[in-house]
């Protein structure tokens, strides 16, 4: 029997838990040979824990990650990942946005020997200005990025034991796990869906976490931010030299030209300031994840678990 192991982080997704689980159910009950365990990793703060509980009661194969706080979806689902014992692994979200229906034709591509299967679907958002973001991000990201990053790719993918093994590895705390599962080379196709509506509830992703999500993704997997500082500053340096020249040369012939120049004077010094914050911040964002990463914190911290041999060993030898 082939074991599927589905990661799903969970914020607030009470009206689309059991959805999920009957929809990703049906679709193993017709798929001879393979069997599945469905993670959920959550940070709710409502009620969500409690109905997995439930399920797990009705179903041993779902299992639960409660972790102390919001850590972020990344980071919930890398401690998913740690616990998955599949011989491939499925990453989705819980809106059912991500159809499980398509689970059979990952497995498939993953049959013909492919190690990460990722899928491939337009912005989701009813919103022009964000689609448009997302639709340029995924492009200057490729084009900035060391490695080659899909374009229109989300979390929704399948990954197989081997890239599983190599995520376990990672320490780093700011995680771009798009970028990540393809970035050791292992060979890889896509499949493109059309994506469905959100099921039920409210969105946890608006316009500032996915800007975060776009800084990370960035600066995870590119020094060229730091490159084109680099360039700013010497553009703007050669600009103001040569501007200097030339205000000297038409100082010298042409004296009577020139006023007071208070407003040039002004838009000059701002300008430069501007551009000075812009080159600090860049460096700051890049200083501040070393800062991060030299704490040497945990990258997240379980609450509790539910389902797993290793948690129930834990449970027995403390007594619980």
């Amino acid at each position: 029997m082939t074991l599927i192991s589905i990661v799903v982080p969970t914020h607030n997704e009470l009206p689309n838990i059991e959805p999920l689980w009957r929809r990703i159910s049906a679709v193993f009950e017709k798929m001879a040979g393979y069997d599945f365990e469905l993670i959920f990793s959550d940070d709710s703060d409502d009620a969500t824990p409690q109905r997995i509980v439930d399920l797990h009661h009705i179903d041993a194969r779902v299992k639960l990650v409660r972790l102390s706080r919001r850590f972020g979806q990344s980071v919930a689902l890398s401690a998913g990942i740690e616990r998955a014992s599949g011989d491939a692994m499925i990453l989705m979200d819980a809106d059912l946005q991500d159809p499980p229906e398509a689970i059979p034709q990952l497995i498939d591509l993953w049959k013909q020997g492919n190690e990460v299967v990722y899928v491939q679907r337009p912005s989701g958002s009813t919103y022009g200005v964000y689609k448009l973001f997302a639709y340029w991000f995924y492009r200057m990201l490729k084009k900035m990025s060391a490695v080659e990053i899909p374009v229109d790719a989300g979390e929704f993918r399948l990954l197989d034991r081997k890239v599983v093994n190599f995520l376990k590895t990672l320490t780093e705390h700011t995680r771009y796990l798009r970028g990540l599962t393809v970035w050791p080379g292992f060979r890889q196709t896509s499949l493109r869906i059309e994506r469905a509506p959100r099921l039920q509830g409210a969105t946890n992703y608006n316009f500032r976490r996915s800007f975060i999500v776009a800084i990370d993704g960035i600066l995870s997997f590119s020094t060229l931010p730091l490159r084109l500082a680099t360039l700013l500053g010497t553009v703007i340096t050669l600009f103001s030299f040569l501007l200097a020249t030339g205000y000297v040369i038409a100082r010298i012939f042409y004296p009577s030209i020139f006023g007071s120049g208070w407003a040039s004077t002004f838009v000059s010094i701002f300008f430069l300031g501007g551009v000075q914050l812009i080159v600090l911040g860049i460096i700051g964002e890049y200083l501040g994840r070393i800062f991060i990463e030299v704490q040497n914190r945990p990258v997240y911290w379980v609450d509790w678990e539910l389902g797993f041999k290793a948690a129930e060993k834990r449970e027995r030898r403390h007594g619980t």
